[in-house]
């Protein structure tokens, strides 16, 4: 080789070489100061069996699980009013939901999960439960000021469970006996 082709592969390989570190740089930034850790969040309708129980005890339940790259904190449960007018009008309601802190087998809020841990909140169900209500979703709020909300299908399915189980429509009324459920919820 001559030295001018030399001189020109070593620029390319320095060039590459600081291509590369770049991105690997750009990529720990990134991955250490930008990206969340991420939570998944489910929410069920779910038996307990035992042996020493009678019957099975039905509760809701709200499952969530750290997907990473971090730990993270799980502070409270979040419920949201946000059909499809009331987000274009801006419109939603928001509360929160006081999970059974005496049930023994329920998980305790605030809790810190690290990456791949889990947490199951149960949430008593009975004819008062917060599905009588209208809200659409469900969901945790976490150290980051984020909430994760769990897929509208659960707690869609968790309210037609409901309302066979109470007879009381979504907003809190009387379902006729042997009707279906055929209005909206003002």
């Amino acid at each position: 080789m001559k030295p001018e082709q030399q001189f020109i592969f070593a620029v390319i390989v320095s060039v590459i070489s600081l291509l590369v570190s770049l991105i690997a740089l750009g990529w720990n930034i990134y991955r250490d100061v930008m990206l969340k850790p991420r939570l998944k969040v489910r929410f069920s309708l779910s038996a307990i069996h035992h042996s020493t129980f009678p019957k099975p005890i039905i509760t809701l339940l709200l499952k969530a699980t750290n997907f990473g790259p971090g730990n993270i904190k799980c502070s409270m449960i979040q419920l949201k009013n946000a059909p499809l007018w009331r987000r274009l009008l801006r419109k939603t309601e928001h509360a929160f939901l006081m999970h059974d802190y005496e049930n023994p087998l329920s998980g305790k809020l605030p809790t810190d999960l690290n990456v791949g841990g889990g947490l199951d909140l149960l949430i008593r169900y009975e004819k008062d439960c917060f599905l009588k209500n209208d809200f659409t979703h469900i969901g945790l709020s976490d150290s980051f000021d984020r909430i994760h909300w769990a897929p509208h299908k659960d707690i869609r399915k968790a309210k037609g469970k409901f309302v066979k189980d109470f007879g009381v429509t979504a907003c809190g009324q009387q379902k006729p006996q042997g009707s279906e459920i055929t209005h909206k919820c003002k």
